[in-house]
């Protein structure tokens, strides 16, 4: 591999569809993208720690750089992240200036994602809601699609479609 990857970095809140629509994409694309998400790197924190940014503060950046080392050795990848408004998209456009990526807003109306909730049973009710305000602040989005209003592949589709003719 010789020439740096793609990233596509999907932002939204918990239940809002972010990692159907990133294993979707990873089966419908051409080109093979890596899943790299925020939940994965949790998953990486000992049982008897609570998973937080109270205990871990940069797992989010860890993200970023390990996002980065994986486009500029030659892999595609897709992000499944929640941002923290602003501050978090500005260390995402730090640490990967310079590289090939896209912003994507993965929006839901409240009520779906409350309903969404209820229907996964593994998630904390109300975690949505403590996300929907804050999540989108200052953040400037190449992409917008809404899993609601939207099937898992139109979403795919305006996705794949932006990629290709930017």
């Amino acid at each position: 591999m010789n020439s740096k990857g793609n990233i596509i970095i999907l932002n939204g809140t918990s239940s809002s569809g972010k990692t159907c629509l990133a294993q979707a994409f990873q089966l419908q694309s051409l080109d093979v993208y890596l899943l790299c998400s925020l939940d994965m790197f949790w998953d990486m924190t000992p049982n008897n720690v609570p998973a937080g940014s109270h205990n871990f503060p940069n797992m989010k950046l860890a993200l970023f750089k390990s996002v980065k080392a994986l486009a500029e050795t030659g892999h595609n990848v897709i992000v499944d992240i929640i941002f923290c408004g602003n501050k978090t998209y500005q260390e995402l456009n730090k640490e990967l200036r310079g590289l090939n990526y896209k912003i994507i807003k993965v929006e839901c109306p409240i009520e779906e994602l409350n309903k969404r909730e209820i229907a996964r049973g593994n998630r904390e009710l109300g975690l949505a809601k403590s996300q929907f305000k804050s999540i989108h602040q200052g953040t400037v989005y190449d992409i917008v699609v809404n899993t609601h209003e939207n099937t898992t592949d139109e979403c795919l589709n305006k996705i794949i479609y932006k990629i290709k003719t930017s």
